[in-house]
């Protein structure tokens, strides 16, 4: 390997590294930021989740029996880890041409390095949300000139390569599009590539590249009354892992907050500190803060950017603040401190020769930057999803 790439190598570990590891723990998501790291120990994820509360308490007067024993229940929770990467490619003739300057190689090695830190910044943030499967989004029909019909674009963003899935199967009919084009108005994407075939009804869906069935276990997977399973349990089966539900009947209101994080305390053990508000719900609520002077006490700023506020919830402080990837009518309430992200830490895949490899038949050199790791909550029955947020049309 030649010494320029070396000395470029050097400068991706010691001073890229480091930053990104900590923005891409952090950034995404304003969630994310607050939830706990944990090491990953080993590739499945295993956690004891108490069910209710200890049974072994009883009344009675002196000379009777003392209660019976009725030890805490716990139910294992099991999740395997998942694999995330952030690539990062330089060509060969940008190598030669950054001889002898350090300053040219920070040069050459920044925009790439930028580029591929905001595509793993708006992946992660997104997952964080999604249910584990990796669907973008349903696909509904694939018109002229590439364009494809979905059911939503929330999910999706001109760049991100693509697997579009004609049918609800395992096996994608086109590899590897990349969006070039979106309309959010009119709720389509166009991808790039050979011509796809037409149809005016589909029932399929898109996923990043390579990712159906391997992301993150979001927040989706307990919001989501459709998924039937949650860290290898089924939901029907289990109903205390279901959140507390509460429907704002398109009045959203710091009383209908307020109910949510009550039930929660009062039924689940659970003290929700933050709500994510979807954009019509968080559009709702801040007419009503406008229109009833609700109190603040303060703003909150997250690393990312995103500023929430801190509200009075009955006697509990909690963080509101607008998510983009939460379904718009919805908020999820959340009690941070029950999650936490187990992972491997980010870090170059590297061989004896360095973190470079070319690839074949080309002129360009990649590093891949690699975690491993998941989401769990360890008390999802205490989340709170309300509904009908938004303002009634």
């Amino acid at each position: 390997m030649s010494q320029n790439l070396l000395k470029i190598s050097e400068i991706l570990k010691n001073d890229y590294k480091p930053a990104l590891e900590n923005q891409i723990g952090i950034e995404p998501s304003p969630f994310l930021e607050r939830v706990k790291k944990v090491p990953l120990t080993a590739s499945t994820i295993k956690a004891a989740a108490p069910i209710g509360i200890n049974g072994g308490f009883g009344f009675g007067y002196e000379g009777t029996d003392t209660p019976t024993a009725g030890a805490q229940n716990y139910a294992a929770f099991t999740l395997d880890a998942v694999d995330m990467y952030v690539d990062i490619r330089i060509s060969d003739k940008t190598v030669k041409l950054a001889s002898g300057n350090a300053g040219a190689m920070i040069n050459a090695l920044d925009g790439e390095v930028q580029g591929s830190y905001a595509s793993a910044k708006w992946n992660i943030g997104r997952a964080l949300f999604g249910d584990g499967t990796g669907k973008l989004a349903a696909l509904t029909k694939i018109g002229a000139d590439n364009q494809l019909t979905l059911s939503s674009t929330k999910a999706v963003i001109e760049g991100l390569v693509v697997d579009v899935y004609n049918t609800d199967t395992d096996t994608p009919t086109y590899k590897a599009r990349r969006i070039v084009r979106v309309d959010r108005a009119a709720g389509t994407v166009t991808v790039d590539g050979e011509p796809l075939t037409e149809a005016e009804s589909l029932s399929g869906f898109i996923t990043v590249q390579n990712s159906y069935g391997r992301e993150l276990c979001g927040l989706g997977a307990i919001f989501d009354e459709s998924v039937p399973t949650l860290y290898g349990l089924t939901k029907a089966d289990h109903t205390w892992i279901h959140p507390v539900t509460v429907d704002a009947g398109h009045d959203f209101t710091d009383l209908v907050i307020s109910r949510g994080v009550k039930q929660a305390y009062d039924y689940k053990n659970s003290k929700i500190d933050m709500v994510m508000m979807g954009d019509a719900a968080f559009a709702a609520y801040q007419t009503y803060m406008r229109e009833n002077n609700v109190t603040l006490t303060d703003k909150h700023q997250f690393v990312g950017g995103a500023v929430g506020y801190k509200v009075l919830v009955g006697n509990r402080e909690v963080i509101v603040v607008n998510e983009r990837f939460v379904p718009d009518g919805e908020a999820w309430g959340v009690d941070t401190s029950a999650f936490s992200l187990e992972s491997t830490g980010w870090d170059f895949a590297s061989q004896d020769s360095g973190i470079f490899t070319l690839i074949p038949g080309t002129s360009v050199y990649r590093a891949l930057l690699a975690s491993y790791g998941n989401l769990i909550c360890h008390n999802p029955g205490g989340c709170v999803r309300f509904t009908n947020c938004g303002q009634q049309d």
